[in-house]
């Protein structure tokens, strides 16, 4: 995700006053990128910039704010509709491996069955062979609908067949469009169990800059680096308290350059780290942040009836696909096409997830032992160490010159007249008292 989606993303559509620490604490951008953004959009959009007593700047941005911008901009509408298309593409990329297996398997089956019919007839007259073409004839059919819906979809439906309405939604659905966000249709579940899902923690680096921004301003932008360590990506977590001050210390220069920190010598000579820009009323909050905890991956959303549907559509065209070949007539060679094709397709899909099975394990072994990693720090810092508390105290100590300030008063405004402002500027300052006479 762009910079600029990010903001647009935080600040919504129904207009918003904020701060550069605010916006750097909502979406987990650096400073700098979330100051030159928010500046561009101020002056794409005619927003208002506003001053406070002591030096703070405030964005005001209008409502609907993506909406503006799409109508000052050409390039964006480009951009948003070529976004949609690939949306799209994506989309049908993911149902066609399902569609092709689901039309294959109901070619192979009902050529198969009219070559057998063929030979029968051949052999035993036109009557019997006209009746058993009319039985064989539901096969397809039945065989589809349980491609599709599976037979506990059909009954939780209440219906002995699928509607058109039903067959499309079971096929068409994605995550977040039905009642159950993990539910998916048969097309979409070939895809999830050849490929799988994509990555778990694709959003991990934003969610992790948002929780340290987020836990920075709940301190009063003052924090031992002991506290961040279950949100940082550190080695095994040593049992000497030294060591462990030494290795947090080295991991927080990331953040000190993301978030414009700052480390100071406390009273005993340690590191405490401070963020001006994020700094807020200390909330009286202490102690370390959650580890922060990654997903493992899984192997498919699918379903139960989904997978069963998927190895019975597999198993039937590696049985029947070599059959048809070898009964298919010379005079037929795109029945032998499809035959051939048909083993191969069957063939990739289930060699594709059988071969995802090692490389998944292997990834969910490294995911879990980073979560054991970054646990054994949350509870170091959790514990009763007199050297820990005493660092904690000096850090609220340096945090406590601002909490309790006042929320400083404006002093410029964009919007509004500068003259009128230094009148209204005036009439706010109190008058100093007057001197005292005998």
């Amino acid at each position: 995700m762009t910079v600029e989606a990010s903001l647009l993303a935080w600040i919504g559509n129904r207009g918003r006053r904020c701060t550069v620490g605010e916006v750097a604490a909502g979406t987990g951008l650096s400073l700098q990128e979330v100051e030159q953004g928010l500046l561009a959009l101020v002056a794409e959009v005619s927003g208002r910039l506003q001053v406070a007593e002591d030096g703070t700047l405030l964005f005001v941005f209008p409502p609907a704010l993506r909406m503006r911008l799409l109508a000052l901009s050409g390039r964006r509408r480009l951009h948003a509709q070529l976004q949609a298309a690939l949306r799209l593409a994506a989309r049908l990329i993911r149902l066609s491996f399902g569609l092709v297996l689901v039309l294959v398997t109901t070619l192979v089956v009902f050529i198969l069955l009219l070559l057998i019919v063929r030979l029968v007839t051949s052999d035993k007259g036109d009557e019997f062979g006209l009746a058993l073409l009319q039985l064989l004839a539901q096969v397809p059919v039945t065989i589809l609908d349980l491609l599709v819906s599976g037979i506990s979809a059909l009954a939780h439906e209440g219906s002995s067949s699928v509607t058109m309405q039903q067959l499309w939604s079971l096929l068409w659905d994605l995550p977040g469009e039905g009642a159950d966000p993990d539910s998916v249709g048969f097309l979409r579940a070939v895809f999830s169990i050849l490929f799988g899902d994509g990555d778990p923690n694709a959003r991990l680096e934003p969610l992790r800059w948002r929780r340290i921004a987020a836990f920075l301003r709940l301190h009063g932008g003052v924090v031992i680096a002991e506290d961040l360590a279950p949100l940082l990506d550190l080695p095994d977590c040593p049992s000497d308290p030294d060591r462990r001050r030494d290795l947090a210390d080295a991991a927080m220069l990331p953040v000190l350059l993301r978030f414009d920190g700052r480390p100071e010598v406390g009273e005993d000579g340690d590191l405490i780290h401070c963020f001006p820009s994020l700094s807020a009323s200390a909330a009286g909050v202490d102690g370390p942040v959650p580890p922060l905890r990654e997903r493992a991956f899984r192997f498919s959303r699918a379903g139960v009836e989904q997978r069963a549907a998927y190895g019975i559509a597999v198993g039937a065209l590696l049985v029947l696909s070599p059959w048809l070949l070898a009964i298919t007539p010379a005079w037929l060679p795109p029945v032998a096409w499809l035959a051939r094709f048909a083993i191969g397709y069957a063939l990739l899909l289930l060699v594709l997830p059988l071969a995802r099975l090692p490389l998944q394990q292997w990834r969910n072994r490294a995911i879990a032992a980073r979560n054991i990693r970054r646990q054994a720090w949350a509870q170091a810092a959790s514990s009763a160490d007199p050297r820990l508390k005493r660092r904690r105290a000096a850090a609220r100590r340096l945090g406590a010159t601002d909490a309790g300030r006042p929320v400083p008063r404006l002093v410029y405004d964009s919007g509004r007249d500068l003259l009128e402002q230094t009148i209204d500027g005036l009439a706010a300052t109190p008058e100093p008292p007057s001197p005292h006479r005998p």
